[in-house]
């Protein structure tokens, strides 16, 4: 069990911190990339989860125990934290940083939602449904394609709605949420008052937040529940 807690703690670090970092119009090859990698390296010890909704997948498809997947998403978690940490600092926090959190603290927190539910909830559900195809059933043991299929995925799904800027992970959209607060270690100016305005940012942004979450738990289920409709005897 210990090395496959380390192997998705490792692994989802940097997965939030590349997702935490890259920006611009090819962070989705690089993101994508950088999983693929992940992906075989930890797919012979953990199958490769690195997404707590990945996890609830498996444990509702029946290819993980509960108990087992609690642990997953617990590590899972916390690496996204520390990433959060790690990207706070490499970001830092600047005068244009407090300029750009008054703006958007003056926008509807709500402005549109369901646009963004949609798209992690699509995202979600189809990137779990893929994996739980190509890594958990019968009809593909034994691929070496696993890997490929599950980054293309991911690399299809941030260019389709890379306009709404979903995460299709509820420890990313986690890891994302939290670095701008740990920005403050490293800011420039009056740290008290940086952290003021990070956090809230982050107070104001948080309803979103869970909501974006919600949503990607909810495909991860609905993933496992469709590949147990479509395949009823691998249950």
């Amino acid at each position: 069990m210990r090395p496959k807690l380390l192997i998705e703690g490792l692994a989802t670090f940097f997965l939030c911190l590349a997702c935490a970092l890259v920006q611009g119009p090819l962070a989705p090859l690089i993101i994508g990339a950088l999983l693929l990698a992940l992906i075989y390296a930890g797919g012979p010890v953990s199958q490769a989860h690195y997404n707590p909704a990945v996890t609830l997948a498996f444990c509702v498809r029946g290819r993980q125990a509960w108990s087992v997947g609690a642990a997953y998403v617990g590590v899972q978690l916390a690496a996204a934290v520390a990433a959060a940490v790690v990207a706070g600092l490499f970001h830092g926090h600047s005068e244009e940083n407090s300029q750009h959190i008054l703006e958007a603290l003056q926008e509807p927190v709500f402005d549109g939602w369901f646009a963004g539910m949609a798209a992690e909830f699509l995202g979600t559900f189809l990137l779990a449904l893929v994996i739980l195809l190509v890594a958990t059933s019968r009809r593909t043991v034994g691929n070496g394609y696993y890997g490929l299929a599950i980054a293309a995925t991911v690399v299809g799904l941030m260019g389709i709605f890379a306009a709404l800027y979903p995460d299709f992970n509820p420890a990313v959209a986690l890891g994302k949420g939290l670095s701008g607060c740990f920005s403050v270690l490293n800011a420039e100016g009056n740290a008290w008052l940086a952290f003021q305005r990070e956090f809230s940012y982050l107070a104001h942004s948080t309803p979103r937040l869970c909501l974006g979450i919600l949503a990607q738990l909810c495909g991860g289920a609905l993933a496992a529940w469709a590949f147990l409709a479509i395949f009823p005897e691998e249950r």
